[in-house]
C-alpha cells in the first residue's frame, strides 16, 4: 500500500483519473459511430478506423482505472491476465458473426484495422455523423453504473488506510 499523500499516491491517483475518463470517453465515442446500429451496419468510421474494438477498449480503461484508484497491484493483475483470455474467447465468436452478416466488406476492415491497440493514424471520420438516441441512452445508462467506480474505489482505497481494515478479513 503507498502512503497517503505521498507522490506515488498521487501518480495512482492521476492514473486512475486519466484510464476513467480516456474509459468512459472512448465507450461514449464508440456508442456515436455503433449505437443502435450494431449488426445493421459495419462501423468503419470514426473509433471504429482505429482499433475493431473500442467499446471492450473503454471497458477495459474503465477496469483498470479501479486498479490505481484502490492502488492494487493483483487486482492490476487480474485485469491484465483476464484481458486477452476474454479477447481470445469474445473476439473471435463476434467476428464470425460479423463476417456472416457483412461478408467481404468485414474480411477487408478486420485486415486494416487492429483489434485492440489503437492506430491512430487510420483515424477517418465523416464530416457529419447521425446518432441514434436509443444507443446513447442505452450508453447513459450504463453510464450511471461507471461513476460509482471513482466513488467506491476512493472509498475502499480510504478504508484500507485505517488500522482496523486488515481484522474485518481474518479468520477467527
Amino acid at each position: 500500500m503507498v502512503r497517503e499523500n505521498s507522490r506515488e499516491a498521487w501518480i495512482l491517483e492521476v492514473a486512475g483519473w486519466v484510464c476513467f475518463a480516456a474509459g468512459a470517453l472512448f465507450r461514449w465515442w464508440a456508442t456515436l459511430y455503433i449505437g443502435g446500429r450494431k449488426h445493421r451496419q459495419l462501423a468503419t468510421e470514426g473509433p471504429y478506423s482505429i482499433c475493431r474494438n473500442p467499446l471492450y477498449l473503454g471497458t477495459f480503461l474503465l477496469t483498470l482505472s479501479i486498479a490505481f484508484f484502490v492502488q492494487s497491484v493483483t487486482f492490476a493483475i487480474g485485469v491484465l491476465l483476464a484481458l486477452p483470455i476474454y479477447l481470445l474467447i469474445t473476439v473471435p465468436y463476434e467476428e464470425a458473426k460479423l463476417q456472416g452478416i457483412f461478408g467481404e466488406d468485414f474480411v477487408r476492415y478486420r485486415s486494416s484495422v487492429p483489434v485492440f491497440i489503437p492506430r491512430p493514424g487510420l483515424l477517418s471520420s465523416p464530416p457529419m455523423l447521425s446518432v441514434s438516441l436509443d444507443g446513447l441512452k442505452g450508453e447513459l445508462r450504463m453510464c450511471l453504473r461507471w461513476i460509482w467506480i471513482p466513488i467506491l474505489a476512493e472509498g475502499v482505497a480510504l478504508l484500507r488506510t485505517r488500522e482496523w481494515w486488515p481484522d474485518l478479513f481474518l479468520l477467527p
